[in-house]
């Protein structure tokens, strides 16, 4: 066997491997400045148009792209419910209510309290500044709030009297179809620009997670979302789509962006 030859051989593989791989790193790093450079024109715009139209962000935003996927879920089902407390009653909006004839004296923590009455309750969180009498909480998945899987406890003075509980449990994360998702500039953008935002608005808060609408009986999907309000609007900007839903007063109406996907 010719060894010369073979090194020769094996010397050019070698070569050629580190041209690729050097090649790929090259692509891989273009590739991401070009992403920050289109979030730095998306922050630039944002900042035109507050500025031009008046509009205040109150709430800090992430300058991060995030990374998004879909999630797979359903109702939690009247059993599991009742077994952790048999009054738990279905209620007209589709979810559960629990009323305590007697109120229930808010003494010591109130987590501590809530965790004997709703399953699962260690994965709810607010995420709400301002929750007034009736605080609302959110299930949370991999530190994202459900904004469809909500639990409400109304307060009378320092007792508790009713909670609501629409709970849901997530069968699927997709996690292997994670992809770059829309960023909250780009969403706050899509909506300013479209005038749904209107000039003079305050916006309170801005916070990614998901939001979804029932298909195939009691089966739900639910979309990554940012869920961005106003003094008196509510909005879902879709992180995959782009597509905007508006709801104000209880009432949901679907709005198409007609910007293409950008970060």
């Amino acid at each position: 066997m010719d060894w010369s030859r073979a090194k020769s051989i094996l010397i050019l593989a070698f070569f050629s491997l580190n041209v690729f791989l050097a090649y790929q790193l090259l692509e891989a790093k273009g590739e991401q400045s070009q992403t920050q450079q289109v979030s730095q024109d998306t922050r630039r715009e944002l900042t035109e148009l507050t500025s031009d139209k008046h509009i205040d962000i109150r709430d800090q935003l992430p300058e991060n792209t995030p990374d998004v996927s879909y999630l797979q879920a359903e109702p939690l089902k009247m059993e599991s419910l009742r077994k952790q407390d048999p009054r738990w009653r279905k209620n007209s909006s589709g979810g559960y209510t629990l009323t305590f004839r007697s109120p229930l004296q808010k003494t010591g923590d109130l987590q501590k309290i809530l965790d004997r009455y709703v399953p699962g309750f260690q994965q709810y969180k607010s995420v709400d500044k301002t929750d007034g009498d009736s605080p609302i909480l959110f299930q949370m998945w991999n530190g994202r709030p459900i904004f469809d899987d909500r639990l409400t406890v109304t307060l009378k003075g320092e007792s508790i009297t009713r909670l609501e509980l629409t709970p849901f449990q997530v069968r699927s994360d997709n996690a292997t179809a994670t992809r770059p998702g829309w960023s909250a500039q780009s969403a706050l953008v899509t909506l300013i620009k479209s005038g749904q935002i209107r000039e003079g608005a305050v916006i309170t808060d801005v916070i990614l997670g998901y939001h979804g609408q029932s298909y195939d009986g009691d089966k739900q999907l639910l979309s990554p979302v940012w869920r961005i309000r106003t003094e008196d609007t509510t909005f879902y900007v879709n992180a995959i789509t782009g597509a905007s839903e508006i709801d104000t007063n209880g009432q949901i109406h679907e709005q198409q962006t007609e910007r293409g996907r950008f970060n």
